[in-house]
């Protein structure tokens, strides 16, 4: 099987792969999946459609700010999760700007192919010279019992010289899985069950592991009303600090979630005042719990709770108090 072009890979199984809220799946071999090569030629039907913008491999708007940036993550994230079962770590490397081929291993699937599509890249911080684009990626593998469908939060740092990003590092490849403890409080299970959240594993996995905070869970839950919302990151894939300084994130504290659409539509493509993004804003700036809000507006000026910059286009920052 000739691997093709990450980006026409991904688009090719775009509209096949299912969109829900649990997504580490295995679809057992068999239903259209030739066991003996383990190839991809058929996939499992038994799927529903992408919202809409994921209908190809790179999903960005023509409203994204840093388009550049985002292509080169996504691509780097296409090329770590694309291979052949009979390649290795070189090959991946290969593949690879020279600059990106330290961390070409790092998620490669030993003697199976692999696969995916991105799901979102989101800034997750943003200089004159440098950014973090957190790549919500969906990979795909063969396991003995069938197909393996894992989503992971990757944080891809770049550099920017001349006008032109470069990859400068891989700060997180997703986390490593955990499964669900016995005693996950209500707060955890009432979201971990909500189809209308969407939560790559890395975030499932910082719910498992206890590192985020009951009264975000409880806020989450009351906002898929909204119908429902998009998670990019709790605190795995996310930098430690606000980035650029040395001061911890509430990411990294448990107290923070960012979501990068609502229902259907992408934050970047709701910017307008009145849009029900902007209005959604305004529900969680009456919402006691929360402590701050990062989004394209600042409802309450300069130094208030609700602030916007350019890194606050792309998404919601929900930080709630401790």
């Amino acid at each position: 099987m000739r691997i093709p072009n990450p980006i026409a890979l991904a688009a090719l199984f775009s509209g096949l792969i299912t969109l829900v809220s649990a997504h580490q799946n295995t679809f057992p071999l068999g239903r259209g999946i030739a066991q003996d090569n383990l190839a991809l030629e058929e996939v499992p039907l038994d799927v529903v459609p992408l919202v809409p913008h994921q209908q190809g491999a790179e999903p960005l708007s023509p409203q994204e700010t840093e388009a550049a940036a985002k292509q080169l993550a996504s691509s780097i994230a296409l090329s770590l999760i694309t291979h052949e079962a009979h390649e290795g770590i070189e090959d991946i490397a290969a593949r690879l700007p020279p600059e990106a081929a330290p961390f070409a291993g790092a998620l490669h699937r030993p003697g199976t192919w692999s696969t995916g599509r991105i799901i979102y890249p989101q800034l997750g911080g943003l200089l004159p010279g440098g950014a973090s684009v957190m790549v919500v990626v969906e990979q795909m593998w063969a396991e003995p019992e069938g197909v393996h469908v894992e989503w992971r939060t990757l944080d891809i740092r770049l550099i920017r010289t001349g006008g032109i990003w470069q990859v400068a590092s891989l700060e997180s490849n997703g986390g490593e899985p955990l499964a669900p403890p016995a005693n996950l409080s209500p707060e955890a299970l009432a979201v971990l069950a909500d189809p209308r959240i969407e939560l790559p594993d890395s975030a499932r996995w910082d719910i498992y592991a206890g590192l985020v905070s009951p009264k975000l869970l409880a806020l989450l839950a009351r906002m898929a009303e909204w119908d429902g919302f998009g998670v990019v990151t709790f605190s795995t894939g996310h930098p430690w600090e606000v980035f650029g300084t040395a001061r911890q994130s509430d990411h990294s504290r448990g107290l923070a979630v960012d979501i990068y659409r609502l229902g259907p539509d992408l934050v970047i493509d709701q910017r307008q005042t009145g849009s029900r993004v902007h209005q959604f804003v305004q529900w969680l700036y009456q919402q006691p719990e929360v402590r701050q809000i990062g989004s394209p507006w600042a409802l309450d000026g300069r130094g208030g709770r609700s602030f916007t910059d350019a890194l606050h286009q792309d998404h919601l920052h929900i930080a709630v108090y401790p």
